[in-house]
């Protein structure tokens, strides 16, 4: 097991436009050390890694699923859903084997400081049906320029209920707003953040961790406009900011952003707290050191799942 980089320097800022959202609390190295290890003396939930059928693309395509230990025991338990995303360069996989995802929610259901989900971890690369290490297809775009058009031609997004039609047919889903989470790193903040607008009914929990906004690798980590459209513009970037007042308009229950103060992409989400301020969106916001790393986001996905449902 690699050291974990202590974080030295943490600071929270709770901001909320008359909103009694749900605040992470901050967690110890100790703690977190605990959390992403193996413990086989507690209950384990079971990692799945169905293939769905894509009408957009006409084609089978693979995601990791993590069910909580009563699944398989009862089959009349209902669970709500978290749609956690990987980052530029990812896959299906890289929560579970990066994020320790499985074994943080595991430990966090043992101490009853959780409750009990259902965590789909799709695949954002719309050009592969799975990880290169399944396929053995190499990813053809190594460079972020390249990744970065090609993720954010806004097929990801305008698909995304394909996943969640798929969860909610083959898996004991609660299907309603209450119910429902979406978070990602990184780029997969950037995909949070877009699809919890886009279908803005469908998610009351939305958690941004280090995430870009903007769609031109160029404007990557800047402050300045992050929502510009113009007549070739997907459509679910087309109209950003109204469908941010659509959203708010009945707000999430918890909309969280958290991000390093060394992380590259600290200058956009200073300009994406000022738009939400200047609109009294309700957020909560956490500040930590460190950068763009497994780490850090490790750190908010243990920070973020007490506070859903």
């Amino acid at each position: 097991m690699k050291k974990i980089i202590s974080l030295l320097f943490v600071v929270v800022f709770a901001i909320s436009a008359s909103s009694k959202q749900p605040v992470p609390v901050a967690i110890s190295e100790e703690e977190h050390n605990t959390a992403i290890s193996h413990n086989s003396q507690i209950a384990h939930g079971t990692v799945l890694y169905p293939w769905y059928f894509s009408k957009t693309l006409n084609g089978y395509r693979r995601m990791a699923v993590y069910l909580p230990p009563s699944y398989f025991s009862s089959n009349k338990n209902y669970y709500p859903v978290l749609y956690l995303i990987h980052g530029t360069f990812g896959e299906e996989q890289d929560w579970i084997e990066k994020g320790c995802t499985a074994n943080i929610i595991d430990h966090l259901l043992a101490l009853g400081q959780a409750s009990e989900m259902i965590i789909v971890m799709p695949n954002t690369n719309m050009w592969q049906m799975a990880s290169e290490k399944i396929t053995g297809i190499e990813d053809p775009y190594k460079d972020i320029t390249s990744a970065s058009e090609h993720l954010t031609d806004g097929v990801f997004e305008e698909s995304f209920s394909e996943i969640i039609s798929f969860t909610e047919r083959n898996f004991r889903t609660i299907t309603r707003k209450d119910s429902r989470a979406i978070a990602g790193l990184s780029r997969g903040g950037f995909f949070a953040m877009h699809i919890s607008h886009y279908l803005n009914s469908l998610f009351d929990y939305v958690g941004l961790f280090s995430p870009t906004y903007t769609t031109s690798a160029n404007r990557m980590g800047k402050e300045g406009d992050l929502f510009v459209a113009n007549r070739t513009t997907p459509k679910v970037y087309k109209n950003v900011e109204k469908d941010l007042k659509r959203q708010f308009q009945n707000p999430p229950e918890l909309y969280w952003i958290a991000i390093g103060k060394q992380d590259f992409l600290y200058g956009e989400n200073i300009t994406y707290r000022k738009f939400l301020d200047k609109n009294h969106y309700p957020y909560q916001y956490y500040e930590s050191d460190g950068g763009h790393s497994w780490t850090n986001w490790q750190y908010y996905l243990q920070m973020f799942l007490p506070c859903l449902f």
